[in-house]
């Protein structure tokens, strides 16, 4: 690439990208130049033309109509509003899903098989955490000015080991529990690196309730798969509607809803978290083409923003 006009090049490559890898060059490319000292484009140019070089090389990732109309709505061509109120997806709203807060397991094909399989993963999870594992905060300390999450930030009392996590996975841990990696190769895992798929253990123990808050897309869902239920007093509500777990079956909702979960049990010297595996499907009604087409795009937003964002 270029260095003498350095963001021209960049644009031109990103329009011209044929594939995934080609685009991941000239990002990498652009990276390199601006460590070399490339010069900051003045004005919006640059924003206004990286944004068409963009939008060119994802409209040829796929002509699914409901994929192409995501994209006018994505670079502000059309307007969508939520069609539900309790339903806003922190950064990737697909206007095409109808708005459904809860899941039965019979209204996602792919985990139907997988049912069956749920107390075997459960034991074998029970048992691989009967050692001492490194659990961590779900909520990362520097979470502390966030006034919504201020007072769990650090906190170990809602903790997490994570299996895969923003798409790579943890294959020691894995290796040791064959039962759950057979569950996840079976499962329609959204695969969106490098933000999906996620699957971690969970716990939340005894006193805590989690806010209310908003997932950053609606077209995966969130499955969780019980471990160990310490009894009444333990709840999850999705869009306004409460369910507890079930030992025999998936809890399936959209994370883009309002939701909230909390574990009243007792306090007390034999108190027990609420432990569950969770991790991200597919939504159900996205054709495959819409999948592979929106993964794609995903990562080359993701790729894009990371060289070019701070430029905008």
């Amino acid at each position: 690439m270029s260095t003498v006009m350095p963001a021209h090049a960049f644009v031109d490559a990103l329009a011209t990208a044929p594939d995934g890898a080609a685009l991941a060059a000239a990002c990498s490319a652009f990276a390199a130049a601006r460590r070399d000292g490339a010069p900051r484009p003045a004005g919006g140019a640059f924003r206004t033309a990286v944004a068409a070089a963009l939008r060119t090389h994802l409209q040829a990732l796929g002509d699914h109509p409901d994929y192409r109309a995501w994209l006018q709505v994505y670079f502000g061509e059309r307007r969508a509003s939520f069609r539900s109120p309790l339903q806003q997806p922190g950064w990737l709203y697909y206007p095409s899903l109808p708005p459904q807060a809860w899941f039965a397991t019979d209204e996602v094909p792919g985990l139907v098989p997988l049912r069956a399989r749920i107390a075997e993963v459960a034991a074998e999870l029970r048992a691989w955490l009967g050692m001492p594992r490194a659990f961590a905060p779900y909520v990362e300390a520097a979470a502390a000015c966030d006034a919504r999450w201020s007072a769990l930030a650090g906190d170990p009392r809602w903790s997490a080991i994570h299996l895969i996590r923003g798409g790579v996975r943890d294959e020691t841990a894995l290796a040791a529990l064959p039962h759950t990696a057979a569950l996840l190769a079976g499962a329609p895992l959204a695969q969106c690196p490098p933000h999906a798929p996620e699957c971690f253990v969970s716990r939340l123990f005894p006193g805590v309730v989690l806010p209310p808050h908003h997932g950053v897309s609606n077209i995966k869902l969130t499955v969780h798969l019980p471990v160990e239920l310490p009894g009444a007093g333990c709840s999850i509500t999705v869009g306004g509607e409460t369910r507890q777990w079930r030992e025999d079956d998936f809890l399936i909702f959209d994370d883009a809803f309002l939701h909230s979960a909390e574990n009243r049990t007792d306090q007390g010297p034999a108190a027990q978290p609420r432990t569950v595996l969770i991790f991200d499907v597919w939504h159900p009604r996205l054709h495959p083409a819409e999948r592979q087409a929106l993964a794609q795009a995903v990562q080359a937003i993701d790729a894009v923003m990371a060289v070019a964002g701070d430029w905008f």
